[in-house]
């Protein structure tokens, strides 16, 4: 409940030549203590332990009783100002507000436990649990690195670019993560001083400083001839049909497979035209997308299980297994279909935006959307290739229609072919 337990005490053994000893405010919160000098000297004899004041009524001594009660108020309020700026509430922190030094040396590893904890926070509300597992992983090999390095206590202000280097070679090397990965681990590391800077933790956005490219990574997809081997693939296996149908719909709805997972009978929808759709919240942002469209092969699927047992009794859509056999199960299809490729539950999404729609003339910002992808930038980087070959396609058509165009000159554009 952060009540603290508040004491004043004589330290007799820092008692001066006159005799005078020391009051001392000894402070226990939360299983923490610490103690905080109150600059007051006494002598043994006026102190009253059972009241915890001096005795007597001069005006020294009066002033002196004040000065104590003051101390008591400054605590409470040092606590208010913690809880206000999201601080540990400890013994320690709370002795450092009281002399005015909280904010002067905030320790980093502090500050980004409070960032983790206003995350946490924010779960089931705008922020999916998953997200704050892969922050807290993060947040880990960053507490690793600084135990590491020897830098568990430094303030946040003196994190610096060189530091910044050795974390990433130390995620690199020592957490043995791909440059991508150690790029994504960085700026959620990034985020949280951003964040810090806005709360007033740091008196600059360390965020901006350093700088790291994440590295092209190709687009691995089915061709319309591979995904057609999928569909005639026969199988009387019942696992490996039920995966293989998931899978097609993966590829005709861009989800995810946890957002497959998860669907129910309650997310499927039907518009004023009688056709069907999906509304849903992306699982990755906890955004509320448009609703998909169903394109008939996908709405087949949802059809041919209408009857399921599983869908009866625990209305999902489709009776999908663990994503660890189910990613198995996608590695045999890929074999009985004779695809070289490794198929994996990540692919049915790539397949959806190359294949099915970018491919099919679908706008980049109509796929953005579907895909659930917080803004478009993020889907044009990663579809750049298929784009540049979307201009090319364009350009040709183009051309082709100029061409034909050639022997209906007027006598005007003959005039200019020939001047």
């Amino acid at each position: 409940m952060d009540v603290p337990n508040l004491n004043f005490t004589l330290n007799l053994k820092k008692s001066t030549k006159e005799g005078l000893a020391p009051i001392y405010l000894r402070i226990t919160i939360n299983g923490s203590r610490t103690e905080i000098s109150s600059k007051i000297n006494v002598s043994p004899e006026k102190w009253d332990a059972r009241q915890s004041k001096i005795k007597g009524n001069n005006p020294v001594d009066i002033r002196s009783n004040k000065i104590l009660n003051e101390l008591l108020v400054s605590v409470h309020q040092a606590i208010d100002l913690l809880k206000h700026n999201k601080f540990p509430i400890n013994a320690p922190n709370i002795k450092l507000a009281i002399n005015g030094k909280l904010f002067l040396a905030v320790k980093l590893i502090d500050c980004y436990e409070a960032y983790m904890k206003m995350l946490k926070t924010r779960i089931g509300i705008d922020y999916h649990k998953n997200s704050y597992q892969i922050n807290e992983t993060t947040f880990n090999h960053v507490k690793e690195f600084l135990i590491h390095e020897k830098k568990l206590d430094m303030p946040i202000d003196d994190f610096s670019n060189i530091l910044f280097n050795r974390l990433e070679m130390f995620v690199k090397v020592t957490k043995v993560n791909s440059h991508n990965t150690t790029f994504k681990k960085i700026e959620r590391f990034k985020a949280m001083f951003k964040w810090a800077y806005d709360m007033d933790y740091a008196k600059k956005d360390l965020s901006r400083k350093f700088k790291m490219k994440k590295q092209r990574k190709e687009i691995i997809f089915l061709t319309k001839e591979e995904l057609d081997r999928i569909h005639e693939l026969e199988t009387s296996i019942p696992r490996l049909q039920i995966i293989k149908d998931c899978f097609l719909f993966m590829c005709y709805t861009g989800l995810a497979f946890k957002e497959i997972e998860s669907l129910r009978v309650v997310n499927l929808s039907r518009n004023i035209n009688g056709e069907y759709g999906l509304i849903i919240t992306r699982q990755k942002t906890q955004k509320n997308i448009p609703e998909i469209p169903l394109l008939p092969k996908a709405l087949e699927l949802v059809e041919k299980y209408k009857h399921h047992p599983i869908r009866i009794r625990e209305k999902k859509l489709f009776p999908i297994p663990s994503n660890q056999n189910f990613n198995s199960y996608l590695k045999e299809i890929g074999t009985l279909a004779k695809i070289e490729k490794s198929i994996t539950t990540h692919m049915g999404r790539k397949t959806f935006a190359t294949t099915i729609a970018l491919r099919n003339g679908m706008s980049m910002e109509v796929v953005s959307k579907t895909l659930g992808h917080s803004n478009m930038r993020i889907t044009q980087e990663s579809y750049a290739d298929l784009q540049n070959d979307r201009i090319r396609e364009e350009f040709n058509k183009i051309s082709l229609k100029l061409n034909s165009n050639d022997c209906n000159t007027t006598p005007f554009q003959e005039g200019l072919a020939t001047s």
